[in-house]
């Protein structure tokens, strides 16, 4: 008896998935059922189809994963039209010849307004929706959410009108091919990353953190209490191909769960110096000062390295009040064909840790199980508490800016410093220069310049932080910092212009070991 359930239960579902397969497959046929012409009237412009676009958007490309807006009307107000359907599709469908060749591939999704009775899920076609009633109707809005992964590049939206049971219309202005953009998100690094670094030289950045950030450009449930509004630390690293410190489509670390949820960059800061190696791994603790209320607005800059183990860099700014919700640039590549990337200013959008629940800044918090990877905070969102409701990337202003800066390209001892488009400045140094560089160290890469050897008393000593779990040997740092004001904007962390002799054996951290009772 069972055995007969079962396979009564197979048969069942493998009729279902074929019934589904079906309705994917194949071309939806949009024919009025009311309708008692066989053959659609020719449209000549009367019935448009449309996508609502800003100025400076291009007008046949989407963006995935984003929220786009349909518009389906007449352009003669005494010639409504009484029923309507709308297709998403992807139009390799017009050449199926069986549609179990197929694998059904994702062309994104329509969407009816909670507010607009006029529409409804169309039970006829997949991904379609159709009229509601039989009303005259001179405008209908309707949303397509765009495909988040999908391969393919191309998607066509195609409606239908019918004015009345003996003409109806379809093509000319009522289809648009739309191609996936291919083009980089505003947010990303002007040049892909590289394995390889061919540059024989070391260059010094200065990367400057700027929130814009505000009720003004972001108003919709801007936070209720702006006092308690800011970001945490800008900590990061400059390192190599073989580390990330986050990174689109990963489960966060650790570090990176305690800075979007709490601001708090003990563990980051941990994971980064404890992965500082000549061979690969990070060169420099990136560590910017932290913005809170009413200097929210004030810079945040740091200084770092980077050569050609460690030609990228990575860096996260936590935002407060959010659920999880942080700034940052990943895997960020400097080096490049022409020489070390000389300046680069990036906008800043926020991404979702993953690791907490919430779809408002000041949403109540609850644990994410099981935890997501890294994304985008959901822009286009279709919840009405979302500060990014039916909103596109492009519509979203910056959260902030990252200014990056080159400073200097030095010389590396014992290579020919050829490197393109840079060798005037490499060789202006190497002739100023009579005697060895010495190195530099490499944690926290602190060394601070200026003939003025002034620094403030030994801060307190860090927390005790287990090399492994929770309890057990690990280490504490104190810092200090210079009080010479020439560099009073870089954190005590950072390293600031070079120094004179005098001065560069002044160490800025100190480190011991400690134990957690279990």
């Amino acid at each position: 008896m069972q055995t007969s359930i079962l396979c009564l239960t197979c048969v069942y579902w493998l009729v279902l998935y074929t019934a589904q397969v079906q309705c994917k497959l194949v071309k939806c046929d949009q024919t009025p059922p009311q309708a008692t012409a066989e053959e659609p009237s020719e449209n000549k412009g009367l019935f448009k189809l449309s996508v609502v676009r800003k100025d400076n958007d291009m007008q046949d490309v989407y963006l995935p994963d984003q929220t786009y807006v349909l518009i389906l009307k007449t352009t003669n107000k005494t010639r409504p039209f009484r029923w309507f359907m709308i297709t998403v599709e992807d139009p390799d469908v017009d050449n199926s010849i069986n549609e179990y060749e197929q694998v059904p591939v994702d062309v994104g999704s329509l969407k009816t307004l909670a507010d607009n009775p006029q529409s409804r899920y169309s039970e006829k076609c997949f991904n379609s929706v159709e009229s509601a009633d039989n009303f005259d109707k001179e405008y209908v809005e309707i949303h397509w959410v765009s495909p988040k992964n999908s391969p393919k590049e191309i998607v066509r939206l195609r409606a239908t009108v019918a004015e009345n049971q003996e003409t109806w219309y379809t093509e000319d202005d009522l289809t648009i091919l739309l191609k996936k953009d291919t083009r980089r998100p505003l947010d990303s690094a002007p040049h892909p990353p590289v394995e390889n670094c061919e540059l024989n030289s070391e260059a010094r950045y200065e990367i400057v953190f700027k929130g814009l950030w505000s009720r003004l450009t972001h108003p919709r449930y801007y936070p209720s209490k702006p006092d308690e509004n800011g970001y945490s630390h800008m900590v990061g690293a400059s390192h190599g191909y073989d580390y990330t410190l986050w990174q689109l489509g990963t489960p966060a670390s650790a570090g990176l769960k305690l800075l979007a949820e709490d601001a708090n960059i003990t563990i980051i800061e941990r994971d980064i110096i404890n992965n500082m190696s000549a061979t690969g791994g990070t060169r420099t603790l990136i560590r910017g000062k932290r913005r809170h209320h009413p200097e929210m607005f004030e810079p945040s800059y740091a200084l770092f390295r980077a050569d050609s183990i460690h030609h990228m860099f990575s860096v996260v700014v936590a935002i407060k009040p959010s659920p999880d919700w942080f700034l940052g640039a990943s895997r960020f590549e400097l080096c490049t064909r022409y020489g070390w990337l000389k300046e680069y200013k990036m906008p800043l959008y926020p991404w979702d840790a993953g690791t907490m629940d919430g779809v408002s800044y000041e949403s109540p918090k609850s644990v994410t199980n099981p935890t997501d990877n890294i994304d985008r905070v959901e822009i286009g969102s279709f919840n009405s508490e979302s500060p990014f409701y039916q909103m596109n990337l492009n519509d979203l202003k910056p959260f902030a800016y990252l200014h990056l800066k080159s400073l200097s390209v030095d010389p590396i001892k014992g290579r020919n410093c050829n490197d393109e488009g840079q060798e005037a400045e490499v060789e202006q140094v190497q002739n100023e220069q009579e005697s060895e560089p010495i190195e530099e160290p490499r944690i926290l890469e602190s060394k601070l310049g200026s003939e003025h050897c002034t620094f403030s008393d030994w801060y307190e000593w860090s927390p005790c932080f287990p090399d492994e779990g929770f309890c057990g040997f690990g280490t504490q740092i104190r810092t200090r910092s210079r009080l010479d004001n020439a560099y009073s904007k870089y954190s005590s962390y950072e390293n600031a212009p070079e120094v004179s002799s005098s001065c560069r054996d002044h160490v800025l951290m100190q480190s011991q070991a400690c134990y957690v009772s279990c």
